[in-house]
């Protein structure tokens, strides 16, 4: 009982939830505030939403949270580089963990606490780790997400064991290590958007991280606006976006086609999900035109290395 209570304690102090928020459902974000009151140091990042005045009331109610307010959306890679580089200048490197969420996420049960404890047993074991990260539940269908590894997609309905070796993980739910953060410079400030943790966890299997996964850890997540069914030898779901989250989706899929350290593997499971996201948006979806526009745009400007934020026309 004591050595569980000591984990906790340390999970407690040396993980720092990292929150970016844009515009949030004022209602879900007490709801992920109150599940990280026990944690000694909350980070958030506000990308220059409209209500700042209702967010910061709700804050005040949380003595563990250090905010930090934009006064532009400059997108969740370079917010995430700003916050973190706060908790950089004030905190001990070793043995720190960043533990990245967004303003729809909430970790489920003792979620942080058991990829804190994988982390360290793996780290332990002489695994070099750059990530771990948790099985993710879709809050709108209640879907379960599973895991890539080599072109292979692994679901919870198979025995695997606790944490195992994947290709790259989600950006909410990521729990790293903070030196490992900084080894790294962070992400990408350029891909503005989507992408941005795949792109960070590509250098880090360059730079001989490894990635992990663990169906013991679960997070409710919103993959999209809405969940969309579609057949195709039999139903499926899909993410409703808007969309401009397709232009930058389809730009920084181009700019990672480029990328030598992207594998091949993902780069050709990539282009068949971008062929099916653009035969279903572009034929069946109600703002169909705008989809496809904004799909031919970001692939031009990912061809063309044009990234940060989209051009208003």
């Amino acid at each position: 009982m004591d050595d569980v209570c000591n984990d906790k304690v340390s999970c407690f102090s040396k993980v720092i939830p990292i929150i970016v928020t844009f515009n949030p459902n004022l209602n879900e974000l007490k709801v992920l505030l109150s599940t990280l009151s026990s944690f000694i140091l909350v980070k958030l990042i506000d990308n220059g939403s409209v209500d700042v005045k209702n967010q910061k009331k709700i804050l005040s109610q949380y003595l563990n949270v250090q905010a930090i307010f934009l006064d532009e959306n400059i997108g969740i890679a370079e917010a995430q580089n700003i916050a973190i580089q706060s908790v950089e200048t004030n905190t001990s490197i070793n043995g720190t963990f960043i533990f990245l969420l967004d303003q729809d996420s909430v970790p489920i049960s003792n979620c942080i606490e058991v990829l804190y404890e994988s982390a360290n047993q793996l780290k332990n074991e002489g695994v070099k780790l750059g990530v771990i990260g948790p099985a993710l539940i879709d809050s709108f269908s209640d879907s379960r997400f599973g895991f890539n590894k080599d072109g292979k997609r692994y679901c919870n309905d198979q025995p695997i064991s606790a944490a195992f070796e994947c290709d790259d993980i989600n950006s909410s739910g990521s729990l790293i290590p903070l030196n490992v953060w900084r080894e790294l410079r962070g992400n990408k400030k350029e891909l503005f958007i989507d992408h941005v943790e795949t792109d960070w966890c590509f250098r880090a299997r360059v730079a001989g991280y490894v990635c992990y996964g663990t169906f013991s850890a679960l997070l409710l997540h919103s993959m999209g606006e809405s969940t969309l069914r579609y057949w195709l030898f039999g139903w499926r779901k899909m993410p409703d976006r808007a969309p401009e989250r397709h232009y930058y989706l389809f730009r920084n899929s181009m700019f990672l086609q480029k990328q030598q350290y992207v594998p091949k593997v993902w780069k050709w499971k990539n282009i068949l999900k971008l062929l099916l996201t653009m035969g279903y948006f572009g034929v069946f979806h109600r703002q169909r035109i705008k989809h496809i526009s904004d799909m031919y745009l970001g692939i031009k400007d990912g061809l063309k290395n044009r990234l940060g934020v989209k051009k208003k026309k």
